[in-house]
């Protein structure tokens, strides 16, 4: 039967179902799943107590009493885990899984209390009357029960407690409601459990849920829980290791960070006063050119401590719902590393700067000193050359004397003239190498009498004082023209015939071969093969024969300059050719020059792709009719 005791608990039902419905329309918040479930289970415990008292018979009592604990054990449980998520930062979800198995575990050992008698020993009414309420004997469960919730409870004061100490007096009288509110239910049920305390001879912990929903709704409403939130301002403001202040709309500084109370260290602090107390940010603020809301940050100077530093202040307007103005509030971040780094990065700026310039006139300078060494180098390649064709002319002539005169004179003038070649070579070898280093070099095309070049190149090439290396040329399948360099091309095939007689024992001999043959592309090109039985390159050595400068290490026993291969390769890179080698050691080396009838239309000192000289070690055998 409806009764005012049953009334009010439906009252109390209502009530948390609004907040419960209030608080799930909020923005989200720290621990909001958790107070929702709160209040889900206080309605339904106060629920089950108003239809115990409604009830008629002692069974349908009991079992409305029974089926209570699901929320007489979820609403202290998820009370403790939302007190904890709001004040500490939320926690996992996991962690509801323990008031969800609790209040199962204790609702079935409830319900099955027929069987064991865990939860209720006894269950007799107070009186005769029709529809009196129960007295309940308690077994094993329900002080056990009665323990794990007394624990979540004590947890809870402790965890609100500490919020107090640590927050700002604008949040204080959040945590105190908190406090009232749980302190109501649980002041209740201690009274309760210690058959102390009764309500219309109910358990009074029910009935609390009015008082203490009244307390939430003033919180909501009049104090805006949840609104403003502590765990926030302690994690976004208090942690902040930058100077934070908060001012109303009167300027009045009502909110301070940590950091920024550092900035005045003298007595009565910044909250409550103005800014005067830190004259450089009043001055930004009302001086000609006050700083606003999305403006750019300006610099300020402010002591910290001892220690004169460099702050960069925002201002962010502070707005109600309505839109009306609040207040402000000013980020100073410190920004003095900051600047001294970019300080020392400027004069570092301004030093390389400096040393760029002076490289730079350094580098003209030694260019231009380069460039009159190379044209001194270069006369004086002309100029030697004059007085060697007048010895090698001179040498020649005493060479056609001695013919009848002085026979035994004639290996002397052909060492002669050896030498003279030699020196020749070395001078045009020398000369081709400063014009292949420059860096517009160009070819002179012309149309080249392969055949005659071949020819002359062989019989011009030097051979040892006292060694007869002929060169055997096989010159049936070679074209006819080549479009080339013709010096250059000379120059090449002198250097690849040179390097076969200086490394060859006397006695034997060096093939050159020349044939046409297609690229992978389809065009005609020129095959070029110098063999000589040698004494090879070391596979080790291969990969850097062509190298500028580079001596094989078994060649140290032969005069040579080390340009002679690095120079073939890039006269065969500017007529759009390449170079290879195999070789073995002991047996001899094969060199092959493939050039392209006709050079591309322009050349250039690097190898171009798929161009680069090809070094790699082969088996193979020389000629056995060589």
């Amino acid at each position: 039967m409806l009764s005012p005791p049953a009334i009010l608990l439906l009252g109390a039902v209502l009530v948390t179902l609004w907040i419960a419905w209030r608080g799930g329309r909020l923005p989200p918040f720290p621990g909001r799943v958790n107070f929702v479930a709160m209040q889900l289970s206080a309605s339904w415990w106060a629920t089950a107590a108003a239809l115990e008292i409604i009830a008629v018979t002692p069974d349908s009592k009991q079992f409305w009493a029974k089926m209570a604990w699901v929320g007489i054990v979820g609403a202290p449980s998820f009370w403790t885990l939302f007190i904890w998520s709001y004040i500490h930062g939320e926690l996992a979800a996991r962690w509801r899984l323990l008031p969800v198995g609790m209040g199962l575990l204790t609702w079935v050992v409830a319900m099955t209390n027929d069987l064991h008698r865990l939860m209720y020993v006894s269950a007799v009414p107070i009186s005769d009357q029709h529809g009196a309420a129960l007295d309940y004997t308690h077994g094993f469960w329900f002080f056990a029960t009665t323990v794990y919730l007394y624990a979540f409870m004590v947890l809870s004061v402790v965890v609100t407690a500490s919020g107090i100490h640590r927050a700002a007096p604008a949040y204080r009288a959040h945590y105190l409601g908190f406090l009232l509110a749980m302190a109501v239910p649980w002041l209740a049920n201690i009274g309760y459990v210690t058959d102390n305390v009764f309500l219309f001879d109910f358990d009074p912990t029910p009935f609390s849920f009015l008082l203490m929903g009244a307390v939430f709704y003033w919180l909501i409403t009049r104090r805006r829980l949840f609104a403003l939130l502590p765990v926030a301002r302690h994690a976004l403001l208090d942690a902040m290791p930058d100077p934070v202040l908060v001012l109303d709309a009167d300027g009045t500084v009502v909110e301070a960070n940590p950091a920024a109370h550092a900035l005045h260290r003298k007595p009565g602090g910044l909250i409550g006063g103005r800014l005067d107390a830190l004259p450089a940010l009043d001055a930004l603020l009302s001086g000609p050119a006050p700083l606003q809301n999305g403006s750019p940050a300006r610099l300020v100077e402010l002591r910290h401590g001892t220690e004169q530093r460099t702050y960069e202040v925002t201002l962010v307007a502070l707005t109600s719902r309505a839109d009306r103005s609040v207040g402000r509030m000013l980020l100073l971040r410190d920004v003095t590393h900051r600047r001294r780094i970019e300080a020392r990065l400027e004069e570092t700026v301004d030093r390389l700067i400096a040393a760029r310039a002076e490289a730079e006139s350094r580098l003209i300078a030694e260019r231009e000193a380069k460039h009159t060494l190379n044209s001194y180098l270069s006369m004086a390649a002309h100029e030697f050359k004059t007085p060697l064709a007048i010895i090698d002319s001179a040498a020649q002539l005493l060479g056609v004397e001695a013919e009848r005169r002085a026979p035994t004179m004639l290996p002397r003038l052909a060492r002669i003239r050896q030498a003279v070649r030699r020196q020749v070579n070395l001078l045009e070898t020398c000369l081709a190498d400063d014009r292949l280093s420059h860096p517009t070099v160009t070819l002179r095309l012309d149309t080249i009498d392969l055949p005659s070049l071949l020819r002359d190149t062989a019989e011009a090439a030097p051979n040892p004082d006292d060694g007869d290396q002929p060169i055997r040329l096989d010159l049936a399948a070679c074209p006819p023209r080549l479009i080339g360099d013709s010096a250059l091309v000379a120059l090449c095939v002198h250097n690849l015939l040179s390097n076969a007689l200086k490394y060859s024992p006397p006695g034997s001999r060096v093939d050159l071969h020349a044939s046409l043959d297609t690229d992978e592309e389809g065009r005609d090109r020129v095959t070029l093969t110098v063999i000589d039985e040698g004494i090879g390159i070391p596979p080790d050595a291969l990969p850097h024969i062509f190298d500028r400068f580079y001596r094989a290490p078994n060649a140290s026993g032969a005069p040579g300059t080390g340009v002679g291969l690095n120079m073939v390769r890039r006269i065969a890179a500017l007529h759009g050719g390449t170079v290879r080698v195999d070789s073995r050691v002991g047996a001899g080396s094969r060199f092959t020059l493939l050039l392209p009838l006709a050079p591309p239309a322009s050349g250039s000192t690097d190898t171009p792709d798929g161009m680069a000289a090809i070094a790699e070690t082969a088996s193979w055998d020389p000629p056995s009719d060589r």
